[in-house]
């Protein structure tokens, strides 16, 4: 068979006119890209001896098609045949899902035909002659190859719904979109519906391809753009690609409203503009953590590298703009077999990087729970010995204080041990208290409390009334907790009185001060000298205490276990250096 084309820029010239017109020889493929003209293609059958041949031809999304041939009865007249997308499969001469076509009569001398295509897609058309044999075995070949196709982009989808219900991911669920839509696309394209379409309907068949069409480019720009977005490429590149995506319910529009040729040709310009923009938002790609980005940027580079190509060969043709050869007609489903391919790789490594990331989490879990339960067994041993050892040291304690009362001793000495009895028992208080408030089961009741008088208790306990000195401003009536104030005022005063220098003054001040968002309170603010400085950052610290108190007795833990009990009444507690003063501010909820 031997092929030429002429295309018709007006679009209105009849058989009889263009079968005077200088046609161009042509190999395999009529090539016009996107066009309003109409093309004609003159086709010069050899002779054969078979009876019946058949004219195939392929893509099956062209629109109209109309065979021109001579009436041998009647000289200088036509017979045409017409046959497209837009007809009724029920309608067409040729019932084949994948091609479109016409039975002609064999002759055994050369015959001439022409083919008039006026289509709004790419005008793209492949012509072939076979005989009823060779044309059902080369259908038989096709239906297999395409079955192939979908095989593998439905075993895709499904192995990404089941990475997707198993740890639902946007990217993942994308994908499963873009590979449905391809599919779709797919089955439109070579014309699988068409049969399913009833006759009076048939006008949807060229609709629903149209939408097909469509839908795969604005799919895929939100999968790649979803993608790429972990990367950081360049971001006016970014914004460019999503703004090629917003184009799709425009083109909807212009689709339902009658412009499809021009829709059409737009939408290849939009293919195009994403291939060439994928492989430099690629290339500029600034992030590469091995723990958040999978796969690496060089692996993404080589990616999109290869479907850079594999879409510019197969767009390239339809576009008119390189040339063509039978494959071509397949190409665009050979890129997007290759396209999903690639971007199973990256699903694969990214699922591969989340399972391992997911096992680390899960074995790190599972070791913070055993050392948490280890950590609840030592404190649930340590409250129980702490339980114990109050109780049976808080006895003794009790009988060598009654004792002392008994036994005749120098008011000297008699202070002393009783400062000691009581410097034994505040310590096993606070050792209570302690474990308490780091279980978090210390209760807080409000009563009516006077600090002055419990101060001065207080003092009157460690002997060093004679050495505060008291300030009282009017303070609303304070109502706290009486164990928890006691605490925290018996330690800032135990504090003062152990690390002041002796005979030095303790300057102790109560008074009212609004706290946060005007909250009524009561400040206690106590001063005096020190010896040496500490260290301020960690003087709230369990078990912290300044080098020169080693000759004090104490664990370290009394200003912790004070701030503590401040934050568990509502209030705060400071503390702040003015040289060689050290200041201790305690504010409450009053």
């Amino acid at each position: 068979m031997q092929r030429a084309a002429f295309s018709d820029s007006t679009g209105h010239m009849g058989i009889d006119e263009v079968s005077h017109q200088s046609f161009k020889p042509i190999n395999q493929l009529l090539i016009a890209g996107y066009t309003t003209n109409t093309q004609w293609l003159r086709i010069t059958v050899a002779g054969t001896a078979e009876k019946h041949l058949e004219l195939r031809i392929r893509p099956t999304y062209l629109d109209q098609i109309t065979l021109y041939q001579a009436d041998l009865g009647h000289p200088g007249k036509w017979l045409s045949r017409t046959t497209g997308d837009r007809y009724a499969y029920q309608d067409r001469e040729r019932r084949h899902a994948i091609t479109h076509g016409f039975v002609i009569q064999g002759q055994p001398t050369p015959k001439v035909y022409y083919l008039k295509l006026k289509t709004s897609s790419t005008a793209l058309m492949y012509v072939e002659v076979l005989s009823g044999k060779e044309a059902n075995l080369k259908e038989i070949r096709q239906h297999v190859l395409i079955m192939f196709y979908l095989a593998i982009m439905l075993w895709l989808a499904f192995w990404a719904a089941n990475e997707f219900f198993g740890k639902p991911e946007w990217l993942t669920g994308l994908f499963i979109l873009y590979q449905i839509s391809h599919m779709i696309y797919a089955v439109a394209i070579m014309g699988y519906f068409a049969p399913m379409i009833p006759t009076e309907y048939s006008a949807l068949n060229d609709k629903f391809t149209s939408i097909a069409v469509l839908t795969i480019v604005w799919v895929s720009i939100f999968f790649h753009y979803v993608l790429l977005t972990p990367y950081q490429p360049n971001r006016w590149g970014m914004r460019l690609l999503i703004g090629l995506a917003g184009f799709y319910p425009v083109l909807l529009l212009g689709l339902f409203s009658g412009y499809a040729s021009q829709v059409l040709r737009l939408n290849a310009h939009i293919v195009l503009a994403v291939s060439l923009l994928l492989l430099p938002l690629a290339l500029t790609a600034r992030r590469d953590t091995p723990a958040e980005v999978v796969p690496s940027r060089r692996t993404l580079k080589v990616i999109y590298a290869l479907h850079t190509l594999s879409l510019l060969i197969s767009i390239l043709p339809m576009m008119g703009w390189s040339p063509a050869s039978e494959w071509s007609l397949s190409a665009i489903l050979v890129h997007s077999l290759i396209a999903a391919l690639l971007m199973y790789i990256v699903l694969q490594q990214r699922s591969a990087a989340i399972y391992t990331e997911t096992t680390n989490a899960k074995l790190a879990l599972q070791l913070s729970q055993q050392q948490l339960g280890l950590e609840r067994q030592k404190r649930d041993e340590m409250g129980y010995f702490m339980s114990m050892i109050t109780h049976e040291l808080k006895t003794p304690l009790s009988v060598i204080r009654l004792l002392l009362g008994e036994v005749p001793l120098q008011d000297k000495s008699r202070r002393h041990m009783e400062q000691s009895v009581v410097d034994i028992s505040s310590m096993i208080d606070r050792c209570a208290q302690l474990e308490k408030i780091e279980q978090q089961v210390i209760s807080v009741s409000a009563e009516h409390c006077d600090p002055l008088t419990m101060l001065k208790i207080l003092a009157e306990e460690y002997a060093c009334l004679d050495r505060i000195d008291f300030s009282v401003h009017a303070i609303p009536p304070f109502f706290c907790d009486p164990l928890m104030l006691r605490l925290v005022l018996r330690n800032l005063l135990e504090n003062a009185f152990k690390y002041a220098p002796n005979s030095s003054r303790i300057s102790i001040v109560i008074r009212a001060e609004a706290g946060v968002g005007d909250a009524a309170g009561v400040s206690f603010i106590f001063e005096n000298d020190v010896d040496s400085l500490p260290d301020m950052p960690q003087l709230f610290d369990k078990y912290y205490r300044a080098p020169a108190s080693r000759k004090h007795s104490g664990f370290g833990i009394g200003l912790y276990l004070s701030r503590a009990v401040a934050q568990a009444l509502g209030g705060k507690l400071t503390a702040s250096m003015q040289n060689p003063q050290i200041r201790f501010h305690l504010w409450l909820p009053a």
